[in-house]
Formats: structure tokens, C-alpha cells, sequence
């Protein structure tokens, strides 16, 4: 969960000027690379897809694997965010405050951007490769990222700040290399209920977070 966090946080932010115009969904597809073994023969059982629906300053992320599935709302302009989890036929939220966001935030520290050569055809964008150096994380994630879209205003990389739109990136946590490309990013119309926090979650209690690594 702690490690889902993290990427539900790390996708669904510095997405800025371009979110006042787009309106939409956009789909990451998940790979991996050198699973440790522990893990092999189980990549049913990790996330395949992350989906992201944007409205102005709202957000909606939503990722399934095979034992629980997450959706994260957020609100940019409020500066809130709700985590809601189904696994086990239970539901469970955890609702982040303005104080929780910024605290969240302050954490993540300042990520350190390194322009490096190198380039990648991704859906017809030519995307300029980055090196970043990120608080807690032992290796340097390699993001590809395109100049031609400017960054979506989203939850997770406020301090970022590279110079276009990220396509894909690569990073290692505790083992597990991902790699999480754009797939389809699709304009279209969407419904404000869709950024409206369901009933029927009980919010999580201090003991259950501690248990699945929520600070």
C-alpha cells in the first residue's frame, strides 16, 4: 500500500497550465524489469494499467491489481485529496486535508532534474530524456517527457518541474523496476459526479494506516 501511495501521489501531479485546457482521460500502461524473485510468476498480481481523468483542478486516478483496487481524488484548488481502497470485500478511505497535502509535500523534499541525451518515439511525441534523484529513493528515475504538451496540473509532482509533459518513466523501489508509459490520451467531456467521493468507505483508523504504511 505504501508503495501505491507513493505512486498514486507521484502521477497525479505537476500536471500545470496544460490542465486549464484539457479535459480528459489519460491511460498508463505498467511494465516491469527484473523482478525479484519472490515475485516471479506473480506479475498478474501487480498493477497492469494506471488511468487518469482530469477536469480543471480535479483529478481522479484509479489503479486495480489482482487483490485491491485504489482510486484517488483530488482537488488542486483545495488542496485535498481522498484515497478510497476496496480489497477483501472491504472499503476504506483516507481522507488527506490541506495540511495533510502540504505536509505530504514537503516531504517528497525538492526532486533533483538532470537533462541527459537521449530521446524516445512515444505516440508520435519525441519525448527528451531526465534523470531524477528523488528523497527515498535509492536510483535516479528516468522520465521521457515531451515539449510539445505542457505538464497536466495533478496530485504528487508539484516540485518536479520539468519542461514538458511526462510519457513515460522508470523507477526502482525496494526491488521492483516499473516502467509507466502513456498509452492513450484521450479529450472528451467528463461528469463532475466522477470527481465525487462515494459512500459506503469507513475511514481508516491510526492503528489500520500504520499497517499499511499511510503517515
Amino acid at each position: 500500500m505504501k508503495n501505491l501511495l507513493f505512486l498514486a501521489a507521484f502521477m497525479l501531479t505537476a500536471l500545470g497550465g496544460f490542465s486549464q485546457t484539457f479535459e480528459g482521460q489519460i491511460v498508463y500502461s505498467i511494465s516491469y524489469k527484473d523482478l525479484p524473485a519472490q515475485l516471479q510468476g506473480q506479475e498478474a498480481m501487480l498493477p497492469q494499467e494506471q488511468v487518469v481523468f482530469v477536469k480543471g483542478d480535479k483529478s481522479r486516478f484509479e489503479q486495480v491489481t489482482g487483490m485491491s483496487s485504489t482510486v484517488v481524488i483530488s482537488d488542486m484548488e483545495a488542496n485535498t485529496s481522498v484515497v478510497l481502497v476496496e480489497a477483501m470485500g472491504q472499503k476504506f478511505k483516507v481522507t488527506l486535508s490541506k495540511e495533510d497535502v502540504e505536509k505530504s509535500i514537503a516531504q517528497q523534499g525538492n526532486p533533483q532534474v538532470n537533462y541527459v541525451p537521449g530521446t524516445k518515439d512515444i505516440m508520435g511525441y519525441t519525448c527528451k530524456k531526465a534523470e531524477v534523484s528523488m528523497t527515498g529513493m535509492a536510483e535516479p528515475a528516468i522520465f521521457y517527457y515531451t515539449e510539445e504538451i505542457p505538464p497536466i496540473k495533478m496530485r504528487g509532482m508539484e516540485s518536479l518541474n520539468l519542461k514538458g509533459m511526462p510519457m513515460e518513466y522508470e523507477m526502482t523501489n525496494q526491488g521492483i523496476t516499473m516502467v509507466v508509459s502513456v498509452s492513450k490520451m484521450e479529450k472528451q467531456a467528463l461528469n463532475e459526479s466522477l470527481f465525487d467521493v462515494p459512500e459506503g468507505y469507513n475511514e481508516m483508523d491510526d492503528q489500520m494506516k500504520a499497517m499499511m504504511g499511510i503517515k
